[in-house]
């Protein structure tokens, strides 16, 4: 975990983090790296980072959802989860690449970071999906409830008005 509970953190810190994970991927590497040595350091690198995104959104919504709701609802608690699940599942990017022999290790680094970067943006794009799906839902179901309350308001101020304007005239 990054993200010291209770310190106060915001966008660049996430940056400067992410950074430093490329800056000791590096590290590890040395001069003359080796291939697994490359796909074992990237492949730590990615669930690093994964990890940092997943803290850094969960430590997020704890900063910024009101205290009403930090610990009553199980359905928030339940979309966290999903949310860190869907943003920790691996790429597996490695297994898909084509090994080009003339290229250099540091530009197959670079190849690979940049997928491991836009895999884990193309997760938070889906979290963001299925999360506008399951928000719509919700509210689409909040929306039919209300109107059919006030549907049955107003059937029932008919009836009302019927009945006290028979007892009125009686």
């Amino acid at each position: 975990m990054c993200f010291a509970k209770g310190v106060p953190y915001d966008q660049a810190s996430l940056r400067s983090i992410m950074h430093k994970r490329v800056d000791d991927f590096c590290d590890k590497m040395g001069n003359e790296p080796e291939e697994a040595q490359m796909e074992a350091a990237l492949d730590e690198t990615e669930e690093e980072l994964s990890e940092d995104i997943s803290e850094f959104i969960e430590d997020h919504i704890q900063q910024n959802l009101p205290e009403s709701l930090k610990e009553s609802s199980p359905l928030l608690q339940e979309a966290r989860q999903e949310v860190r699940r869907r943003i920790q599942r691996p790429s597996g990017s490695a297994c898909l690449e084509v090994l080009n022999l003339e290229e250099s290790i540091w530009a197959r680094a670079l190849r690979r970071f940049q997928g491991i970067l836009q895999s884990i943006q193309q997760r938070c794009w889906d979290v963001l999906t299925w999360l506008w799906e399951k928000v719509g839902a919700f509210l689409e179901a909040v929306w039919s409830a209300v109107k059919a309350v006030c549907g049955m308001l107003m059937d029932m101020y008919s009836s009302v008005g019927q009945l006290f304007g028979n007892l009125i005239q009686v």
